[in-house]
């Protein structure tokens, strides 16, 4: 397509090489003081555009009249968001790749890490699934003996016999002698060790609703401290669960409710728990991925990845809500332990197709649409799949690690409909800490004065608006 006449007159959308107009009225003549400035501006925009991963036909506005005091951005390409989905798309993170390889050539480019930044992790917690998988499935699936079953039913009869409300189920109220012990032991895996852990061995079938979510409840209790919120209202567990159509269309049902894959992302809870109560008939695995692993990579080969990771210029759409958005890093640092953290829900970076990107909000840039694609398939690369059966409890350390769901099918005939139960935890004692940016956040799920009421629904929550609400992003919203 051929460049306008009047560069101010059109955006430029780098993802499709084209103009697009916006039909201003015709400029002026020039003089020929200003075509001569005009020259010599040609050539600085067009350094900064090759810099910042445009590479337009320049055209310098035909009158430079009206536009004192001339600054090259002035003559620069307004950006739109790049063409980038929340379901990551290989071709398209590829075809990125190479437009932006031209841009990696020039001089000033970072090819040195952040100040602080390690150039590599070593640690329990790095680890490739691969890897992790052929060192046996012991090494992170503990199975509960006939005795220690029976030890945390006896717990749950005495809670229930206790007429004690939901809120107040800990170790002492749930008292397990020999099993909380071991529990507690095997939790240390979560700073110490990989980094996540699956316990296995009870029978959901063999309870009610109410006895599922206070055995769950008495079993966290002995890997974390504190319970946290879920969302604004007050409640301290999540149901996920595919609830169809018939609770609200596919198009606007948030993935928690649905059965659509998620990419990989944190949520806002410091240790997750899931505990299945069913399974998919087909797909539907949890799959974990290092954040060291991920980092290190990225260390060695894109030491400019780390840079636009830990930029604050992240654009988290808070879709209505006042202010329309937030801007953070994505990526953290601890300075006093050097442990590296990512944090973010893709969703609000990118939009979906039932959370459609607000207008007005500032685009995503090039650098950052690029990263988070390479960030999700390394992930992908180095992640383990946890085909969990029914009963197993799994709790992960979400300050280290990434998470992705696969998409799956239920089989109501069979009664292979996927559903788990959600805690959000945090261990007091931890060596891994919230990010400081995020302790705003933090205070409404753990703060002891949010004055919101603690809810625990027994049961799927079918209103409308709780399943498609865009606000409500892993907490990060």
């Amino acid at each position: 397509m051929a460049p306008p006449a009047q560069l101010d007159d059109y955006q430029y959308d780098a993802a499709s090489f084209q103009w697009i107009s916006e039909k201003r009225a015709a400029p002026k003549l020039s003089s020929p003081t200003n075509t001569l400035r005009a020259r010599n501006v040609r050539f600085t925009a067009a350094c900064i555009l090759q810099a910042n991963g445009y590479h337009p036909p320049l055209v310098i506005p035909a009158c430079l009249d009206d536009l004192e005091p001339l600054t090259v951005q002035h003559y620069l390409p307004r950006q739109l968001q790049p063409d980038i989905d929340w379901q990551p798309n290989f071709a398209k993170y590829g075809e990125r790749v190479k437009r932006n390889k031209l841009r990696r050539a020039i001089p000033g480019l970072n090819t040195e890490l952040p100040f602080g930044y390690p150039r590599e992790i070593s640690s329990p917690l790095v680890w490739s699934g691969p890897e992790l998988r052929e060192q046996g499935e012991d090494k992170y699936v503990f199975h509960l003996t006939p005795a220690e079953i029976r030890e945390a039913e006896e717990a749950l009869e005495a809670f229930k016999a206790s007429k004690q409300s939901m809120s107040s189920i800990s170790p002492l109220s749930f008292p397990l002698p020999n099993l909380g012990p071991r529990i507690a032991s095997i939790a240390n895996q979560l700073d110490f060790g990989c980094g996540f852990f699956v316990l296995r061995g009870f029978e959901p079938r063999n309870y009610s609703s109410s006895d599922n979510v206070i055995l769950y409840a008495g079993i966290a209790s002995y890997v974390a401290d504190k319970r946290g919120r879920q969302d604004e209202h007050g409640n301290l567990l999540l149901h996920l669960i595919d609830l169809g159509s018939k609770v609200a269309p596919d198009n606007v049902r948030q993935a928690p409710y649905s059965n659509v894959a998620q990419p990989f992302h944190t949520d806002l809870g410091e240790i997750i728990g899931l505990y299945t109560l069913e399974q998919a008939a087909r797909g539907g695995r949890s799959k974990l991925a290092s954040t060291g692993k991920v980092y290190n990579e990225l260390a060695a080969l894109r030491p400019d990845h780390v840079h636009t990771l830990q930029k604050p210029d992240w654009v988290f759409d808070r879709f209505g809500q006042s202010p329309p958005y937030l801007t953070r890093p994505l990526l953290y640092r601890d300075a006093e332990t050097n442990n590296i953290t990512l944090a973010f829900s893709r969703r609000l970076l990118t939009g979906s197709k039932v959370s459609p990107r607000s207008k007005g909000i500032p685009p995503m840039t090039e650098d950052q649409a690029e990263v988070l694609d390479a960030v999700h398939f390394t992930a992908e690369h180095h992640c383990i799949s946890l085909d969990c059966k029914r009963g197993d409890m799994q709790f992960w350390n979400n300050l280290a690690l990434l998470h992705a769901r696969e998409g799956f099918k239920d089989d109501p005939e069979s009664g292979n409909v996927r559903h788990l139960l959600r805690l959000w935890l945090r261990r007091e004692n931890s060596p891994w800490k919230s990010p400081e940016p995020l302790q705003g956040l933090l205070e409404e799920v753990y703060g002891e004065n949010s004055g919101i009421a603690e809810r625990w629904p027994l049961e799927p929550i079918l209103d409308y608006e709780h399943v498609t609400t865009r606000r409500r992003s892993s907490g990060h919203g």
